[in-house]
Order: structure tokens, then C-alpha cells, then sequence
């Protein structure tokens, strides 16, 4: 336990140090999260009416405990919808999931907008940063390779692992600051937890040029041993990447191989006061703290899902009506939907929750998996 308290003090004071070395342009940062489609024919659609698409709450306050606000990102919606947003935000999370690639009007597309924009916004002297996990990060790279997949089939599901640093992991921006004791303590404990049965491997990197635009920083190996990159980042770009998930060990607690040790929270804090502190350096704002306040997610209540065997303890579930979108001092656009600037209506509903992926149904979803259009990656 001594050794333990040590440890969470030395993580304590290295997100001191890293908070007084950066440059924050703004202590208060605004962190948008991508939505995510769920499904008609399953849980979601008998226990909620009209649902159609959702944010894991352990996402929410991942990056609230690390001193964030966070605004939901509606999928589904036009260009000049993201382009709005991302011109006031601090930055954009990416989260994991279950859902297709090619999927039009969903995730990926919004995904696909949201890179593009951040790319435009950092080359123009803009600082957005990107964080993708797990399936997110598998976005980032599938859309910045425009659009040739890259991925591996992987047995990766229910695993918790140690951080396996390459030996050049110093030259990281995600770790360079970091002090040693608290990169021991994520190499000698299980503390990432993995979910997912897609990879990408340094091999097919180096064969593919992906190394040209990415930085592995860890490896680590599935149930087969096959080995796999667990922690990316971006060479040009504030994007980073982890196949794990780091939001997990503090906020899930569904699964009983979920570590919930000190390290494991330890680890996950580090990695959550690395990104919004990255996100503190963006000098964007709203037009005015009443825009602001009326796209945040306080204006949605989560709903209580792991209850009827979803894997995500809370999520926020949002239909087209709570996702309504109303001009805010704009000359307007063709209709509400597209108006340069938005809030969102009240979102207080009823009903219980269920998994986005219990949604589906097991024949649809064996099918999709075979021909390797649908991923799950929690």
C-alpha cells in the first residue's frame, strides 16, 4: 500500500509538472464526443423509444475528472454542421464501439469530417487535438489513409495487460514528461484493458508507410500472441491512439476482468490530464457562454443501462427530437439542421438502457462479422 500511495503521488506530480511546462491558451476546455448509431431491431429500441445514437457516460466523465466539458457530436449531419463546431471546441475524443466503417450518415462519416477538419484547423496554426480509443483510433488511422483499411483480425476481447513501451517511447509527446515511477508502475501491472478484435501490427506499418505518419509508442500481444499497437501517435498532428481502453478502469465496472487497482485508475488518469491538458492549449471559444451552455451534455441526463445487460454501466441515448437543432444568432441555412449555429433541445426522457452491440441480434451480427464490415470494438 505505501508503495502503491508512493506511486499516485508521483502521478500527481507529474500532471503538476506537465500542466506548468505546457502553454495553456485555456484553463477551461471544451471537449467534443462523437455519437455513435445504435441499432433498431434489439434492447435499445424495447427499453427506449426512438433512440438513435448514444455516448458511453464513462467518456463523459473521463474527461470531466481531468478538468473538461464535454459537448455531444451528432452524427448524421451536413458539413457545414462540423465545420461550425470545430471552430469552437478545444478538441475531439473519438470512442470505441461497435459500428461499420462504411456505414453512411454514422460514425465513421462524422468521424471522417471531424479528422478532416482537424487536420485544416492544425495546418492553418489552429491547435486541435484528436484522441481516438480503440475503435477510434482505428478511425483515425483508416481515415487518414484514405480509407484503405489496414487492420488485422485479432482475439484481443476481455484482456487486461500492461503498457509495453517501445524503447524509444521517451520521444513521445504522450510520454516524454513522464516520470519514471509512474511508467513503472504501468509496465508491471495489468492496467490497460482491452476489447476489441480488430489490430493493427508495426509490421504491416512499416510495410504500408504508416510509420512515415505515426509513432508506435507501445506493442502488445492478443491470445494468440500475435503482437499488436496498443499506443500511437501522430508525427505531424496532435492525434493520438490507443487500442485499450483507459476510461474503463475508472468508470466500468460490468465486466469483472476490468482492473480497477490504483494503478490501473493511476494509468488511465495520466493518460485522460495528458489529453485535456493537450486540449487547454487551443485558444477557441463559443460566441457567448448562453451557445456554449445550451450544447453541453449537462443538458442530457445518462440512463442507468448496465442494469438490463448493457456493457456500459450509463449511456447517454439521444433521438432525432432531443437532438433537434435550433439557430442561435445565425442568418440561418436551408433548414434547422443546417444552421451555422446550434443547440440542442431538453433531452430528459424515460426508459432503461441496453448495449448498442446487444442491439443488433446474434444472426445479423455473426454474418456482418464474417465479411468484416462490423466492428466491435468496446
Amino acid at each position: 500500500m505505501r508503495i502503491i500511495m508512493h506511486r499516485l503521488a508521483f502521478g500527481c506530480l507529474l500532471v503538476l509538472g506537465s500542466l506548468l511546462v505546457a502553454a495553456s491558451a485555456n484553463s477551461s476546455p471544451v471537449i467534443g464526443v462523437l455519437t455513435q448509431e445504435v441499432y433498431t431491431d434489439g434492447l435499445i429500441s424495447r427499453h427506449f423509444e426512438n433512440k438513435t445514437s448514444y455516448i458511453a457516460a464513462s467518456y463523459v466523465k473521463y474527461l470531466e475528472g481531468a478538468g473538461a466539458r464535454v459537448v455531444p457530436i451528432w452524427i448524421g449531419r451536413n458539413r457545414s454542421y462540423y465545420e461550425d463546431l470545430m471552430h469552437k471546441i478545444n478538441g475531439v475524443l473519438l470512442p470505441g464501439g461497435a459500428t461499420w466503417f462504411n456505414q453512411s450518415n454514422g460514425y465513421a462519416d462524422a468521424g471522417e469530417h471531424l479528422i478532416q477538419l482537424a487536420v485544416q484547423l492544425n495546418d492553418n496554426g489552429t491547435f486541435m487535438p484528436v484522441w481516438g480509443t480503440c475503435l477510434g483510433m482505428e478511425l483515425l488511422v483508416y481515415k487518414l489513409a484514405n480509407g484503405t483499411d489496414h487492420r488485422i483480425s485479432c482475439r484481443a476481447s476481455g484482456m487486461a495487460l500492461p503498457i509495453v513501451f517501445k524503447e524509444d517511447y521517451k520521444q513521445s509527446r504522450l510520454f516524454n514528461a513522464s516520470r519514471e515511477d509512474v511508467v513503472a508502475v504501468m509496465v508491471a501491472n495489468n492496467v490497460t484493458y482491452h476489447y476489441h478484435q480488430f489490430c493493427y501490427t508495426e509490421a504491416d506499418f512499416v510495410r504500408d508507410k504508416l510509420n512515415q505518419s505515426w509513432r508506435v509508442v507501445s506493442l502488445n500481444n492478443d491470445l494468440d500472441g500475435v503482437e499488436f499497437i496498443s499506443t500511437m501517435e501522430h508525427l505531424k498532428y496532435p492525434f493520438y491512439g490507443v487500442q485499450f481502453h483507459p476510461e474503463k478502469p475508472l468508470y466500468e465496472f460490468v465486466r469483472s476482468s476490468i482492473p480497477h487497482s490504483a494503478a490501473a485508475v493511476l494509468s488511465g488518469q495520466y493518460l485522460a490530464d495528458f489529453f485535456v491538458n493537450e486540449a487547454r492549449r487551443s485558444p477557441q471559444t463559443f460566441a457567448n457562454e448562453t451557445e456554449q451552455a445550451r450544447m453541453l451534455i449537462y443538458n442530457y441526463k445518462p440512463e442507468y443501462t448496465s442494469i438490463l445487460g448493457s456493457s456500459y454501466v450509463q449511456q447517454y441515448l439521444f433521438n432525432n427530437k432531443e437532438m433537434q437543432l435550433e439557430e442561435v444568432g445565425s442568418e440561418g441555412g436551408d433548414d434547422g439542421d443546417d444552421s451555422p449555429s446550434y443547440y440542442p433541445g431538453n433531452a430528459y426522457g424515460n426508459g432503461n438502457g441496453a448495449a448498442a452491440l446487444l442491439s443488433i441480434g446474434s444472426g445479423p451480427l455473426l454474418v456482418l462479422l464474417a465479411m468484416g464490415l462490423f466492428s466491435i470494438d468496446f
